[in-house]
Order: structure tokens, then sequence, then C-alpha cells
């Protein structure tokens, strides 16, 4: 795994930057778990100084389904989530997790393959959705607070493919404005592990990989900002 460089002695550090695992399975240590847990990892490998992590359980939360409180019947009305302060009004844990995403740096969530995801994800993904769509639609100046956040997606399954779960999770961080990360020649990059760790053990270190793709565009962005900052800052002597 590619690893980046260790930074010279007197280096100004960094900021620390988070992390945020998402297991959208109701097994609470499955695939999903397995996976994630590796891909957080593969994140830390990259520079434990400044990249930290966290796991959340979605099977832990009270999620309701959307139930599409943003407008009228025959014409667009702002009210529920499409209404400031543009936050879903339904009273569960949805706010706990949005806040742990918007608190976040970088995003990855796992899912397993259902019919065709488990419904708490369904649910967070759609409540999401209702908030950045209605919210822009009721004020252009609304600015979403997820945007630009480098988003991972992994996938699995027992034996059945899961190119539908990574449809459906890559459609969720574009539609969410997120970053779907990247590699070589501008590919997305996400981890399809179908058959589970035991039968592709080798999903193990694409998890690995694809948490080091995160933190390090997370890095990279960082040392950008800081440069230009010092840039600015010498102007100014």
């Amino acid at each position: 795994m590619r690893t980046l460089r260790p930074r010279k002695s007197g280096t100004v550090p960094l900021k620390n930057m988070k992390i945020l695992g998402i297991n959208g399975s109701q097994r609470k240590e499955g695939n999903s778990y397995l996976l994630l847990k590796s891909a957080l990892e593969g994140a830390r490998a990259e520079d434990e100084r400044w990249i930290e992590t966290e796991i959340l359980q979605l099977r832990d939360f009270e999620i309701k389904p959307c139930e599409a409180h943003y407008s009228g019947l025959y014409e667009f009305k702002n009210w529920g989530c499409g209404k400031k302060p543009y936050r879903c009004i339904l009273k569960d844990d949805f706010e706990k997790v949005f806040q742990k995403m918007i608190e976040a740096d970088g995003i990855i969530i796992a899912s397993p393959l259902y019919y065709p995801v488990p419904a708490k994800l369904v649910a967070l993904m759609e409540r999401l959705m209702a908030i950045v769509y209605f919210a822009k639609k009721a004020d252009k100046n609304y600015v979403w607070p997820l945007t630009g956040k480098p988003f991972g997606a992994v996938a699995t399954s027992y034996e059945d493919t899961t190119i539908l779960v990574l449809k459906i999770l890559k459609k969720f961080g574009f539609i969410a404005r997120m970053y779907l990360v990247r590699e070589a020649k501008n590919k997305v990059f996400s981890v399809d592990a179908k058959g589970g760790v035991e039968k592709n053990p080798e999903s193990l270190e694409e998890a690995k990989r694809l948490g080091s793709i995160v933190a390090r565009t997370l890095i990279k962005r960082e040392e950008r900002t800081k440069k230009k900052g010092d840039e600015r800052h010498d102007k100014t002597r």
C-alpha cells in the first residue's frame, strides 16, 4: 500500500481530521463491519498524527422512513425540511447521525446486499436527500454541509453481485454532493466484496486501500490549504 512520506521535522502540524465509517448492516460485526474496520485501519495508517476514525452502527439508531414533510401536494410550499433551518422534523436518532456526518471530514459507508440495501440505510439516505434537494429549492444560497467531503463505498454479499449496492451508494454520494474518491486516471474507487471476507479475503486489503485513498485526499487538501495560507502570510510580511 502506498503511504505518504514522513514530513520533515519542524513542519507546522496539520489539523486533526476525522473519517466516519457507517455500517449499514443489521449485523453488528459481520462482513460489512469487518470491511469498514479494515478501511479505517488503512486510513489511520496514512498518518495517525492527523487522522482519527469512528464507526457508527446504524442498527443502534432509530431512523424512521422519510414521510415527505417538505411541500404541498399540488404546488411547492416550503415547510418541514424545506423550511429554515432545513432539518428533518421527525423525532428519532436521524439528527445524531447527520450531525456526526457534518462533523466528519470524510465518510465511508459499508453495506451488504439486501433488497437491495438495509432499510435503515435507505431511510437515512432518503431523509438526507430530501433535505439537500428541498432546502436548495427553497433557498439558492443554502450551503449543504456535506458538500465536497471525500466519500468511499464498500459493498458485500454472500454470493450475488454487489453492483446494485455500489450503484446506490455512489449515486447517494453524488446527490449528497460529496466527492467520490478516485485512484489513477480519475477512476472512482470502491470495494466490491462479493462472497464476504471469508470467500474473498483480498477484499480486506481493498478496503484498506479505500481508506488510504480517503485519508490521502484529506491530507493533500489540508497541505494545499496550509501552503496557500503560508504563501499569503509571506506576502504580507
